[in-house]
């Protein structure tokens, strides 16, 4: 009896893997990433050049997964649905940081004031670590980009968006001196209390980005994309004089970058 309920078992279990491996339509995909990031934060003037896209500018590195909810090397004559073969996945885990330094009309040479001194002899730098989650776009078809069926296909353009966890870690120091010993030797703005906080901390952001996907190979791409992430905290960089105006906003980056990807499956 008990080689009898054997022989029936082991076709089941059988079937019920094979059936569970079939349903499975997903295909997963790691990479690289690596670029330029342009921090605006409240070092510089507001809506200057240099503050905001070409001064307080620093390096990223990361690594990212993809989940796509089609099997597009396998399974590419089996079509799903729109959502399928034009949206995927992305999980990343990045680092980031940058020095940072006041541009603008009030550090100008031009400017001999003692405060002037003091802004030019202000020096900061923030780090980062991301970890989170985008959701990608593809105009072109993921399935046809994909599978590599049609040989003049070499782009597929994309949107995302997406939410990330960031772990920041700000520094500032003086030329002029200590600052924690003497706070006289930062401008003024940031002299009152709980403007400056340099301690590490978690904040959340929200990204936006838009890129492009080249064909590298028959298992791989090239990527190309930049990438817009608003912090949900203003102590990114450790400065936050709440009293101005110019400083009201958050910070904020635009990240640059470069990647591969390798398909898995």
């Amino acid at each position: 009896m008990k080689k009898n309920i054997k022989i029936l078992i082991l076709p089941l279990v059988l079937f019920l893997v094979q059936h569970s491996f079939s349903q499975d339509y997903t295909s997963h995909e790691i990479g690289f990433i690596s670029g330029a990031a342009s921090f605006t934060t409240d070092y510089g003037q507001r809506n200057h050049f240099l503050s905001n896209v070409g001064g307080n500018v620093g390096a990223g590195i990361g690594v990212v997964y993809y989940l796509n909810f089609t099997d597009y090397r396998y399974r590419w004559n089996q079509r799903t649905n729109y959502f399928n073969e034009h949206f995927r996945l992305r999980g990343e885990l990045s680092y980031m940081s940058a020095k940072l330094d006041h541009f603008g009309k009030y550090v100008d040479e031009s400017q001999t004031s003692l405060e002037a001194d003091k802004l030019r002899a202000m020096h900061g730098t923030s780090y980062l670590v991301n970890l989170g989650a985008q959701l990608e776009f593809h105009i072109v078809d993921i399935v046809d980009f994909g599978s590599r069926r049609i040989p003049d296909l070499k782009w597929s353009p994309y949107l995302s968006a997406g939410f990330m966890v960031d772990f920041y870690n700000p520094s500032l120091r003086s030329d002029m001196g200590d600052w924690e010993q003497d706070i006289s030797v930062i401008y003024e703005k940031w002299r009152v209390p709980g403007a400056i906080n340099v301690n590490a901390n978690i904040t959340g952001s929200a990204t936006l980005g838009i890129g492009t996907r080249y064909k590298f190979g028959e298992y791989s791409d090239i990527l190309i994309e930049s990438r817009w992430q608003y912090f949900f905290s203003n102590y990114v960089d450790g400065l936050n004089a709440k009293q101005d105006i110019a400083n009201k906003n958050n910070d904020w980056l635009v990240w640059l970058h470069v990647g591969y990807v390798y398909y898995l499956n």
